[in-house]
């Protein structure tokens, strides 16, 4: 999925994080059809507009900053993704290539999966899981191929 451009960076999705985007954008559309006067102050709501925020402004002004990189987080063969962290639980898992000004966003977590250290479904382990097996690739060029493939 191709979101847009920003900055003269290109902004892409991988499934994953187009699957959890959808799926936030559903919940919040049904949230205003549904309670059109108060959903507005649902976390849901106050959540996509976080997330917006950094997908669509923050991170493609400056995808270099110091404040996403996580060390060895998801092991040293993975420094290359980037993290944005949002609400106290919530994290945003992105790699850019200057080169090509490409940002491709990988994978966000949701409440099945909150940051929670020394628990199996916390947000770093299951990235982390999902990257060892390949889904979303690790190389820069598999990644960009499914990434592009949605656009």
């Amino acid at each position: 999925m191709t979101l847009e451009r920003y900055e003269g960076w290109l902004l892409l999705a991988h499934p994953h994080f187009e699957d959890q985007w959808s799926t936030l954008t559903n919940d919040v559309f049904q949230l205003a059809t549904n309670r059109p006067d108060s959903y507005q102050s649902h976390r849901k709501t106050k959540r996509l507009a976080t997330l917006e925020k950094l997908v669509f402004e923050v991170i493609p002004s400056d995808p270099a900053n110091r404040l996403w990189l996580q060390g060895n987080t998801l092991g040293v063969e993975n420094r290359a993704w980037r993290r944005a962290k949002f609400g106290q639980q919530y994290r945003l898992f992105f790699r850019f290539d200057s080169a090509s000004r490409i940002i491709i966003y990988g994978w966000m977590n949701d409440q099945n999966s909150l940051r929670a250290r020394e628990s199996k479904s916390d947000a770093y382990v299951v990235f982390a899981s999902m990257v060892d097996s390949g889904n979303p690739p690790s190389r820069w060029d598999d990644l960009l191929e499914a990434s592009a493939s949605l656009s």
